[in-house]
């Protein structure tokens, strides 16, 4: 029976199918999601916070061990995990999701929920039928259409797809200047880790750390991130105009861009707006400027 199901899931690519599917798994995590979802983005609308805020998250804390990366601001966003990896990736989501504290993750998106399972039989299923392309590693695409076979899987995955048209050059621009962004956020990251470093040294050059680490909201590293963040803001809101607002039907009923929706005959663009939305939301969050409060 397991064999059967393998065989049904896989569904034996043409080679066409099949190479179209490796090269879009060996681009980064993001990319990957944003192509699934915009390919299901009708079925799995509902799903795609879990996807960004947690099975995206893990996948990358997943590749981050496996590289042996503990700052953020070293790690660039990696394509596949080894096998080895990706029975970590699933026990670590697994146990995320068993803590109390993330209980939110756990109740509102029953289709995301892992099964819990040995390492044996995990190891079995990432072999048999997590592994599309059968080269031995796990993208997260592959881990996207396993984890939501209800509704999807390679073969319907690559018919889609491979019927979309090309990224159309507004979301292209704004995809970019999001990673120019990212890039902006490791090099304020890495030069503020130096100046905590330093400024625990003795002397002269500690108390210059201390001094210019209370000033790094105001640094020129600072003041490019804020321009890309700036620059990024406008070009998604260009695509989101465009396209339709993603972010405006994560979770219930139709939402804007009826005319970028996914169907049978082709996937819009929904997926890669709210993605972006999403992407821009955390950044600003995180990275924006904070309101300068008047003193009375």
């Amino acid at each position: 029976m397991a064999a059967t199901r393998s065989a049904s899931f896989v569904q034996r690519l043409e080679p066409d199918a099949m190479e179209f599917f490796t090269t879009l798994a060996k681009k980064p995590f993001s990319q990957q999601a944003v192509a699934f979802l915009n390919a299901y983005w009708l079925e799995v609308k509902s799903d795609a916070e879990f996807i960004f805020g947690c099975s995206y998250e893990m996948m990358k804390y997943a590749d981050m061990h496996a590289k042996g990366i503990s700052l953020v601001y070293k790690y660039e966003e990696g394509v596949d995990l080894d096998f080895d990896i990706g029975l970590y990736f699933f026990e670590q989501l697994c146990r995320f999701l068993d803590e109390p504290k993330n209980a939110h993750w756990r109740d509102q998106y029953p289709k995301s929920q892992p099964v819990m399972m040995t390492a044996l039989k995990r190891k079995q299923e990432l072999r048999e039928k997590v592994d599309v392309n059968f080269d031995g590693r796990i993208s997260f695409l592959e881990y996207l259409l396993y984890q939501y076979q209800a509704v999807a899987n390679p073969a319907d995955f690559c018919k889609r797809s491979m019927s979309a048209p090309d990224e159309h050059p507004e979301i292209r621009k704004a995809r970019l200047a999001l990673e120019e962004v990212s890039a902006k956020i490791r090099g304020f990251e890495e030069e503020k880790a130096k100046l905590e470093a330093e400024a625990k040294e003795p002397g002269v050059k500690g108390l210059r750390a201390t001094n210019m680490l209370a000033q790094i909201e105001s640094s020129p590293t600072k003041d490019q991130l804020n321009r890309s963040l700036i620059t990024a803001e406008a070009a998604v809101r260009i695509a989101s105009r465009k396209f339709g607002g993603g972010a405006s039907s994560t979770s219930t009923g139709t939402g804007g861009g009826s005319s970028s929706s996914s169907s049978s005959e082709g996937p819009g663009s929904d997926g890669a707006i709210w993605w972006m939305q999403r992407d821009l939301e955390e950044k600003k969050k995180r990275y924006a400027p904070k309101p300068k409060t008047s003193s009375s």
